[in-house]
């Protein structure tokens, strides 16, 4: 679900759209997806029912599409947080983009929202996660995300 190479840190980017392309453009460089366009229509349509924002400066913005070839969780933290959601106050600098496929099951994406939601409950977790200036150590820290995703299925 999340692979070293879906994970960027401290990026220069400060504005929703911009962290979605970038995220999606990742997502299609690395197979994830086989279209962009499709996949970032329905993360943002998504996002227009409600906003995706959670506590800790966190969004974990999701989509589901016929261009998913695999279910992945991405991860990007910012230099600086900013308004998500201009319908909002919500602050954000830590993003989980989760894409799944149209096919894979009704509620797969749910249970990756809850498996990342219920980590980053933790404190202990989201501060090192937040503290993480390598991508390797953001790596071995989200991995166990993949670990327990594992063991429920």
């Amino acid at each position: 679900m999340i692979k070293k190479e879906m994970i960027s840190l401290n990026i220069e980017l400060s504005d929703r759209r911009e962290v979605l392309e970038y995220l999606v453009n990742q997502a299609a460089a690395n197979g994830l997806i086989s279209e962009q366009e499709p996949f970032l229509t329905a993360v943002i349509e998504r996002e227009k029912l409600v906003s995706t924002c959670v506590d800790f400066n966190v969004a974990i913005p999701h989509g589901k599409s016929s261009v998913v070839n695999e279910p992945f969780i991405s991860y990007l933290s910012t230099n600086e947080a900013f308004q998500w959601d201009d319908r909002e106050d919500d602050i954000v600098k830590y993003i989980f983009l989760i894409g799944v496929p149209q096919n894979g099951g009704s509620k797969i994406h749910l249970k990756y929202i809850s498996q990342v939601s219920k980590k980053l409950m933790d404190e202990d977790f989201r501060n090192q996660l937040f503290e993480c200036s390598d991508r390797d150590q953001a790596f071995k820290l989200l991995n166990s995300i993949n670990e327990e995703i594992k063991i429920e299925q």
